[in-house]
């Protein structure tokens, strides 16, 4: 359980850190937008990958706390936390090939 729980810390710092960089990224585009066709056009891209990182990081957060509380929830919500990696995966991928 411990491995676990360091496991979802690491999950939940990364992407935490992560979103919160692309928050400031986004807000940097959103005050910006017209001083480039560039910036406009690759706004609609930040903001999805910094709107799925954000979800990542809620997932991995409550994964770590029910894990750290022995909540009963624990285990659906760690089932959660992955499958939300995983299809946070698959939408990155396709967001940065297109």
């Amino acid at each position: 359980m411990k491995l676990l729980q360091i496991l979802n810390a690491v999950v939940l710092a990364l992407t935490a850190t992560l979103a919160v960089t692309l928050g400031v990224v986004c807000l940097m585009y959103a005050v910006h937008l017209d001083l480039s066709p560039r910036m406009r056009a690759e706004w609609p891209t930040v903001a999805t990958v910094t709107g799925v990182f954000w979800v990542l990081a809620v997932f991995a957060g409550a994964a770590l706390w029910a894990q750290h509380r022995r909540h009963r929830w624990r285990w659906p919500a760690q089932a959660a936390s992955l499958l939300a990696l995983v299809i946070g995966t698959l939408v990155l991928l396709r967001v940065l090939r297109a």
